[in-house]
């Protein structure tokens, strides 16, 4: 690859990144119901569904990405995941765990309300 060949690339690269200023998870439409809590409380009538991982950002975005970008794609990816399992309601264990590139949440899945398809 010649010198021009490799700028313009780098180039290239950079524009496509900046444009990518947003949350990289977007949340799919039957997740925007699940309950997101910070505190757990045991309810009797919630089924336990399993742990969860949410996260967004890597080591090519994170410095084009706001923290609020980073953290709202990885709260979107902890819903998705945890629809995906059947869940109502996520219990956060973890807040936003913040490294370097990324935002991560750890939470607990629960079917609180019975109401899923």
């Amino acid at each position: 690859m010649t010198t021009k060949s490799l700028q313009i690339f780098i180039i290239v690269s950079y524009i496509g990144l900046l444009g990518n200023g947003c949350a990289h998870v977007e949340l799919e439409p039957q997740a925007g119901s699940v309950e997101v809590l910070y505190s757990h409380t045991e309810q009797a009538d919630c089924e336990y569904l399993g742990d969860v991982i949410g996260s967004d950002g890597n080591l090519m975005t994170y410095l084009f990405m706001s923290n609020r970008n980073l953290t709202r794609g990885a709260l979107n990816d902890i819903r998705n995941r945890a629809r995906a399992l059947g869940g109502d309601t996520i219990y956060i264990i973890r807040e936003q765990l913040q490294f370097t590139t990324s935002t991560t949440f750890l939470g607990s899945v629960y079917n609180c309300r019975n109401t899923l398809p």
